[in-house]
């Protein structure tokens, strides 16, 4: 919640920008990551990220790919939230 908050904070709209691409490119990454991980389990129909002894049941880069991709919606909400006031 306070990464978000902070992206609204930004003055200037191009770092807001370059924030929002590359925590979405990175996000894509990291989820693309995630499935090719776990596509044996996929391919099984069995359960994604079913690690018994991970935190939560789900594997490492499910967590950073989830916060980026929280940054990434949120830093596109605020972009258009500031075209929306300039219009």
């Amino acid at each position: 919640n306070l990464q978000v908050r902070a992206l609204t904070k930004l003055a200037n709209t191009s770092q807001l920008e370059l924030i929002t691409l590359h925590s979405a490119v990175c996000a894509a990454a990291l989820w693309i990551g995630v499935i090719v991980r776990e596509w044996p389990e996929l391919t099984a129909y069995g359960r994604i990220c079913g690690e018994t002894f991970a935190l939560f049941g789900h594997c490492p880069l499910c967590f950073p790919a989830a916060a980026l991709t929280i940054v990434a919606f949120a830093g596109a909400a605020a972009l258009l939230g500031r075209d929306a006031g300039r219009a």
